[in-house]
């Protein structure tokens, strides 16, 4: 996992006055904010690395040609015994749009035996939201995982126990190689059940891949990223 410094750029991220509806890409009734990774210029705009640790190499951030994505573009996050994240402060209003749904299939999971080992903090993806200042931080961590249980995670405490993370298991090598798979998370009543507060309106939303643990050299890719009505949760 990484540790979270919010720096000077994530700061100005989070201030940032853009509405929604000057960057959202209209899809459906138009009432969705979509992040599908087709304009390299707004990735490099909204987009920031995030996330270094010391004598550790950097996790790889990069759009790629996909035939079998949506758009036929992706995000590429390779992890090569690295840790890292892309981050961003989208401008969405979570009481309109409060379900974050996402496309991603592993390429090349974490290079661990298929069980009788327990999992360390490496993840092949994760998709992380949160809020926080200089001196505390909190965020929930969808993590694609690899012997880790579905649906089991817990508390992890970084940097002195001043950034607090709360983990969620939502894939692991149950789902094989190459396999597109959809994600939907109310994501605001996920965090409210976690720290029991409102996630900030002024929320940062990263991804990331961390492998230094397993010295593993991985591959994910995430084909889009959507916040979407209450009403678009699916039954479960």
């Amino acid at each position: 996992m990484f540790l979270l410094r919010l720096s000077a750029a994530a700061l100005c991220l989070l201030a940032a006055t853009a509405t929604a509806e000057e960057f959202a890409a209209p899809r459906r009734d138009g009432r969705v904010y979509r992040i599908d990774f087709s304009d390299p210029a707004r990735f490099l705009r909204e987009w920031q690395f995030n996330g270094a640790v010391p004598m550790v190499p950097h996790t790889a951030f990069y759009l790629a040609t996909v035939a079998s994505a949506d758009d036929g573009r992706v995000l590429v996050i390779e992890a090569d015994r690295s840790t890292g994240i892309m981050m961003s402060s989208p401008p969405v209003d979570l009481r309109r749009l409060p379900i974050m749904h996402w496309r991603w299939r592993v390429v090349r999971p974490l290079n661990m035996p298929d069980s009788g080992r327990r999992d360390p903090d490496d993840q092949v993806g994760v998709v992380y939201v949160g809020d926080g200042n200089l001196v505390r931080q909190y965020c929930v961590a969808y993590r694609w995982e690899h012997n880790t249980p579905l649906g089991t995670g817990g508390f992890r405490r970084y940097k002195g126990g001043l950034l607090i993370a709360k983990c969620l298991c939502i894939r692991n090598r149950n789902t094989p190689p190459g396999e597109w798979v959809e994600e939907y998370r109310n994501v605001g009543a996920d965090f409210r059940a976690a720290f029991g507060r409102p996630l900030d309106s002024r929320f940062i939303l990263s991804v990331g891949g961390n492998s230094q643990y397993t010295q593993s050299n991985t591959r994910i890719e995430i084909d889009y990223i959507e916040f979407l009505p209450r009403t678009a949760l699916p039954e479960r």
